[in-house]
């Protein structure tokens, strides 16, 4: 039994690891997980999403259509921001459209993040049948659109996942060439486990210094127990203690 659970954390990291290989700089101290760096200083968060997209990209080729989810171990550790900037440099390259779904209803931010209203979204098209068209509100970019949490519990989502959610993603994908799921901590919210086995990737995004390696893992194993496929993680706000320019000329 432990070698087999040997096996499979070892799969898991492989998985992993398939964004590290893109990332010239150097791991976090503790060199435990593959990072992608969101930094924001002098145009490093869009070189380091930039960095995210290509990873994704190779370990998704062949598909022309894609659903991706971001989460994280638990709550604080930055995903809306990344899933955020990433389906805003997606659109920003013009080549595909790109939907942004807010399925964290525990504690939903997308009103602040985009400067939209909340007022419908999810959660009312899990309620019932109303058309994904009538929720979705456009970005300030012409080729990214939003779909807020909604105004009601994420018991709603809880309860009609297995039904709905794969419905939701089939209608998306008839507009948008790429669907972006923000979805609540793997460890605190029931229904994230379930979430990543419908999509073709997931993201897990990591609070550097504060997350623990055993809660990431358990995290990692939840996603694979729901055969979700993990493409990578984001270490987010990583401080640096020496010049910058110092990691980029290792």
């Amino acid at each position: 039994m432990r070698k087999a659970e040997d096996e499979r954390r070892k799969t898991v990291s492989e998985r992993v690891a398939a964004a590290e290989a893109e990332l010239p700089e150097p791991r976090a101290a503790e060199g435990r997980l593959p990072v992608v760096r969101a930094v924001d200083v002098s145009g490093g968060l869009l070189r380091e999403i930039g960095m995210l997209r290509n990873a994704v990209e190779v370990a998704l080729t062949g598909k022309k259509k894609k659903t991706i989810l971001f989460t994280s171990a638990t709550h604080g550790e930055g995903t809306t921001s990344i899933a955020a900037s990433y389906a805003r440099i997606l659109a920003l390259e013009g080549r595909e459209r790109v939907l942004v779904c807010e399925m964290n209803a525990r504690r939903p931010s997308f009103s602040d993040v985009f400067s939209t209203n909340g007022d419908a979204g999810i959660t009312e098209y899990f309620l019932s049948r109303v058309t994904l068209a009538s929720l979705v509100q456009p970005s300030q970019s012409d080729d990214l659109d939003v779909l807020h949490a909604g105004q009601q519990g994420a018991t709603v989502i809880q309860l009609h996942l297995n039904v709905v959610f794969p419905r939701l993603l089939e209608e998306a994908l008839k507009t948008y060439d790429t669907v972006i799921i923000d979805a609540p901590p793997v460890v605190t919210s029931p229904e994230t486990p379930p979430m990543t086995g419908f999509v073709d990737g997931v993201i897990v995004v990591v609070h550097a210094g504060k997350t623990k390696r055993e809660v990431v893992l358990r995290a990692l194993n939840s996603i694979e127990s729901f055969k979700g496929r993990v493409l990578g993680v984001v270490l987010n706000r990583k401080r640096y203690y020496i010049p910058g320019f110092i990691y980029k000329r290792t």
